[in-house]
């Protein structure tokens, strides 16, 4: 079965698959039997994820306005508490945005889901390990993803709050100890931000899941038929783990699942991923940084061996791009030491298709790109395994 194939059975067949939910269960369980039929031996692999993307900014916003409300009714006391609760909430939605534990994620609601982990040994010695990875769940469908001007406008909206709320937590603390109507005041138009991203967070998680037939069926998909040819012919001296992982839209949780376990058998593996590669009007794009709140970058000699195989495969129409403003799966392959390469498909303007709308379904999914990506990605196996084979990997 080739990738499209795969793509339609998990958005035909399936349908949206929501993180933790039994739709994404179902995938997990599509792509365990479709690696098994290879003659391979899946591991289902399960673990605990947030259920929501959305809620940890949620109760972060919601902490920040009970303490505007302190604030502006309590007193001293209430400020220092106002103060405290907005310490809290900010520490803590930043430690969300770099994919570390906080007190926030302590008390989120909670879900079970899967990787999928298949090893595909190569047919001498392993001098090199790969990870493909490819995550199986799609996002919510949120009033500010369903345009390109209420994209902008959220981009901008998001920076504005964690100022907002730095500026509060600082009124909050000044509050308890200077008694002026300025400061209340004064903290009106950060509180009205908050609001805002309040209510942005919660009509998000209203909203239904997306079909997810470029973000990810197609990455998925992709691994899959990866998994199968090298099932048939391995390279020579580079093993591959395809990852079919779960929860990557509420926080990269699978990923994180993976590299936990798997860490001390991998080292200083090669970590690839593949996310949103099938959009219409993008390439195979390879990204050299993403910037989510920290920067994660590209691996080096990734980055020359993919520009290598764009030089030698014009045909392919690959390029390289930054990617600002969101995250892929790569953010915890550079998180844990891993050299990491991740495929995004963007358009030449930066934009990613379809991006957790709706409309993210098979009409709207561009095969040649996503028949153009695997070949892509097989021609850069190809290149890792040489590199791997002519000299023993330290």
């Amino acid at each position: 079965m080739g990738a499209m194939e795969h793509v339609r059975y998990l958005v035909e067949n399936i349908g949206p698959r929501g993180s933790t939910t039994p739709e994404e269960a179902e995938a997990a369980r599509y792509a365990s039997d479709v690696l098994a039929r290879e003659g391979l031996n899946p591991v289902i692999e399960p673990f605990t994820s947030a259920r929501s993307a959305w809620k940890p900014y949620a109760l972060f916003s919601f902490l920040a306005l009970v303490g505007e409300i302190l604030f502006l009714a309590a007193g001293r006391w209430g400020a220092l508490l106002a103060f405290i609760l907005a310490a809290v909430s900010l520490v803590s939605v930043l430690l969300e945005l770099a994919f570390r534990p906080n007190p926030i994620r302590f008390v989120l609601p909670k879900g079970r889901s899967q990787n999928v982990v298949a090893r595909i040994a190569p047919k001498g010695e392993v001098r090199e390990r790969v990870v493909l990875m490819g995550h199986l769940d799609t996002h919510r469908t949120p009033l500010v993803f369903s345009s390109v001007g209420w994209l902008k406008l959220f981009t901008s909206l998001v920076p504005l709050g964690l100022v907002s709320a730095v500026v509060l937590a600082l009124l909050f603390l000044a509050g308890a100890f200077l008694t002026l109507p300025a400061l209340k005041i004064a903290s009106l138009p950060f509180a009205l931000v908050i609001l805002g991203i309040l209510l942005i967070t919660v009509q998000a998680d209203l909203t239904p899941y997306t079909p997810g037939a470029n973000d990810n069926a197609s990455g998925a998909g992709v691994v899959l038929s990866i998994a199968a040819e090298l099932a048939r012919s391995p390279l020579e001296n580079t093993e591959v783990w395809a990852v079919l992982s779960g929860c990557e839209e509420v926080g990269c949780y699978g990923a994180e699942a993976f590299a936990r376990a798997h860490k001390g058998e991998l080292g200083r593996a090669i970590w690839i991923v593949l996310d949103s590669v099938g959009g219409k009007g993008a390439g195979p794009a390879y990204i050299t940084s993403e910037t989510f709140l920290l920067t994660s970058r590209s691996d080096g000699e990734l980055l020359a061996l993919a520009d290598r195989v764009a030089s030698s495969h014009p045909e392919l129409g690959a390029y390289s791009r930054a990617f600002r403003g969101a995250y892929t799966e790569g953010a915890i392959g550079v998180k844990h030491g891993f050299r990491v390469l991740t495929l995004v498909g963007l358009r030449k303007d930066g934009l990613l298709p379809g991006w957790h709308r709706l409309s993210d379904n098979l009409e709207n999914l561009d095969p040649e790109t996503v028949e153009k990506t695997e070949k892509f990605v097989r021609e850069l196996l190809r290149e890792i395994d040489v590199r791997a084979s002519g000299s023993p990997r330290s």
